[in-house]
Formats: C-alpha cells, sequence, structure tokens
C-alpha cells in the first residue's frame, strides 16, 4: 500500500524538508521502512486473527512521489483591489501547487531543492505502491481539481470490473480532469462530481464548500464505489481498503475505511503536537532525545517556546516523529475533519453491514 503525509494550520507553516527529509522516519523513508504503534502486528508477542494487516501496510512504495503545497502566491499578483486578474479570474486565498516525479524522493535532486526552500500551512505528500496501472508521473497522487486536491493509500477492488460504471456518475467536468487511470484518481472524480452538484462549470473547483458539504460527498463517494461492487459483483465483491485524505486549502478531512467486518483498514494516524517536534524552530527532535550510539542530543539555543507554535493537525499513514505520545491511531471507518471553525473532530463513518465483504486472502 501507499504511504501519504498531510498537514494544515491556520497560521503556522512548516518547511518542507523539516517534515518530508529530515526525521529518520519521514514520508520519503516509508518507502520500505514501517512504524505502526498501536496496531496489534507491530507487537510480535500479541497474536491477530488478522493476520493480513501487515500486508495491507508493508509493501514497497517504489512507484512514484507527489506533493501538493499551498501558496498564496497567485492571489498575491492580483492586480490590486480591482478584482481583475490577468486571466480574468480572481483566485483568492492559497492554491496547490505540485511537483510529481518516478525518481526514488532520495535521489530526485529537484524535490530535494523544493523541500530545502519551501514554506507552507497545507501540505499533501505521497509516495505510491502501484495497483495495476502505470507508473507515470500522471498517475501520482495528490490529484488536483481547482483548489481542491485528494490522495488515497489502499485499493478499490475489482476495479477493472467497475470502471466503466463509475465513469458513468461522474461529471463532465470531473471526467474531464481526470488524466491518469487510477482507482484514486476515478474516487476524487466522483467526489468533486458529488461536491460541486455536478456542475458543468469548472469554475467551480475553485469554490470552497462547507465542512458538512465535504464530508456528506466523501460519504455519498464511498458508498457509490461499495453499493456498485455489490451490484455488479454480488458474493464476489471484495473489501475496499479506502484511506482517504481531501483538502481545499481552508479546512481537511481524512477517512479510514475498510469494507471487513473484522479486518483493519491500512493504518493512519492524527497528531496535533508533532508539528512542533518537526519545526526546527522549536524544541525537540523527531527521533527523540538520544541518538543512535546513546548520548543525548544538545538542544539548540535561541528556540522559541512550545507553547508559541500554532494550532495544526498532521495526518499521516504512519508517524513521522518516534514519540509515540504524540499520535493517535484513527478507529477502523472513522473520519477526521480539522477546521478553523470546530478545530479537531473525529467521528465514525456511517456504515451499513451488507456492506461487509468476504476476502479470499484471508
Amino acid at each position: 500500500m501507499c504511504r501519504w503525509f498531510a498537514y494544515i494550520s491556520p497560521t503556522e507553516p512548516c518547511l518542507l524538508h523539516d517534515v518530508l527529509i529530515a526525521p529518520t522516519h519521514s514520508l520519503t523513508n516509508q518507502i520500505h521502512d514501517h512504524y505502526l504503534p498501536g496496531l496489534i502486528h507491530s507487537n510480535p508477542s500479541l497474536p491477530s486473527s488478522d493476520h493480513l494487516i501487515t500486508a495491507r501496510n508493508v509493501l514497497y512504495n517504489l512507484d512514484g512521489l507527489g506533493i501538493a503545497w499551498y501558496t498564496s502566491s497567485n492571489s498575491d499578483f492580483e492586480l490590486g483591489s480591482t478584482g481583475k486578474s490577468s486571466d480574468g479570474s480572481l483566485k483568492e486565498g492559497l492554491r496547490p501547487a505540485s511537483y510529481k516525479t518516478i525518481q526514488p524522493p532520495g535521489k530526485d535532486a529537484n524535490f530535494r531543492s523544493i523541500c530545502a526552500n519551501t514554506e507552507t500551512r497545507v501540505l499533501m505528500a505521497h509516495i505510491r505502491a502501484a495497483s495495476g496501472t502505470a507508473i507515470t508521473p500522471v498517475n501520482n497522487h495528490p490529484f488536483l481539481f481547482g483548489r481542491h486536491s485528494f490522495m488515497h493509500n489502499g485499493v478499490v477492488s475489482d476495479f477493472a470490473a467497475i470502471k466503466i460504471h463509475l465513469c458513468q456518475k461522474l461529471s463532465r467536468a470531473s471526467y474531464a480532469a481526470v488524466q491518469g487511470g487510477t482507482d484514486s484518481e476515478h474516487m476524487a472524480a466522483l467526489y468533486m462530481s458529488l461536491l460541486t452538484n455536478f456542475s458543468e462549470d469548472e469554475g467551480a473547483f475553485d469554490r470552497e464548500f462547507s465542512v458538512e458539504e465535504m464530508v456528506g460527498a466523501m460519504h455519498a463517494m464511498v458508498a457509490a464505489v461499495v453499493e456498485l461492487q455489490i451490484a455488479l459483483l454480488g458474493p464476489r465483491a471484495k473489501p475496499n481498503s479506502l484511506n482517504l485524505c481531501t483538502t481545499d486549502g481552508v479546512k481537511m478531512l481524512a477517512y479510514r475505511f475498510r469494507n471487513h467486518a473484522t479486518q483493519e483498514p491500512p493504518s493512519l494516524y492524527y497528531s496535533t503536537t508533532a508539528g512542533t517536534t518537526l519545526n526546527r524552530k522549536y524544541p525537540g527532535h523527531p527521533d527523540g532525545n538520544e541518538r543512535p550510539d546513546g548520548s543525548v542530543r544538545v538542544e539548540r539555543v535561541g528556540l522559541r517556546a512550545v507553547e508559541d507554535h500554532g494550532k495544526h493537525i498532521i495526518i499521516a499513514s504512519e508517524p513521522s516523529t518516534y514519540k509515540e505520545r504524540e499520535w493517535t491511531l484513527i478507529p477502523k471507518n472513522s473520519y477526521v475533519v480539522a477546521s478553523q471553525a470546530d478545530g479537531v473532530v473525529v467521528k465514525a463513518i456511517p456504515y451499513k453491514d451488507e456492506w461487509n465483504t468476504e476476502d479470499p486472502m484471508a
């Protein structure tokens, strides 16, 4: 399965290098290394009835990297307060810039240069383990629809069998925006179709929608995928692993879902404190206070007070600090919403027992 990392804060930017490269267990090192506190299989002394949970988390993620960082550059260069712009459309606030590559992130000089010199208050980053579609940058997450970004870890089971039917559920604008062939991008297009109420205006992708509208569209998208599989495949329908994340640059929504009675989805965690540990301006170190040789790390001087760090949330497939207390495992079939109005909210996904399917690999 893939791995992803998301950060959002209304006030506190992060340096991409600090969160994506510097930590020993940064996203770029989760290509082959995994740290999964709180999951049964991460403690070998405890038996697990879900023996495939390891398989849903420890594949090599070698098939591509993508990042989307939100910036105000476009709105900063609008023509004063006249409401005019170079292309005739006024884009206020943050918008996503992106970089995608199929080079290993540790060897990609362009990626490392971007990370060393870019700060942002909203970030989505993803490393890919392909599940049958081409290894090419266009298939890398996150997928952008105007101001909205979307990424996924997991798999839509039997996607080839339902793809044509799923495409028939898309708005014309969302269908036209699909550039690759992944199950993830098609889910993103269905989510955007539902979010924009099937508007045929591409400008709808630049609208900001309410938290309730975002959550409702995500619920409806997941329900549509599962119910389409059951309708077309009947008892042959298999479970999906859907760890999903979307943001409009102001709010963030993440989903941890698997439609099986007992099996866990891939790992997904959140933290409202790890951003401080990951920020070089503040005390602490993502790898802990003790070095591998046993010596104690010396704190940098002149650092800001921890309490001065702005409110934020990180949602990630795996913790990027080795401070387990900083991270909370998101429960199975739950979602997390982060917004300025309501802070961080975790709720259960509306779930129907008839969605449960059998895993032939169990």
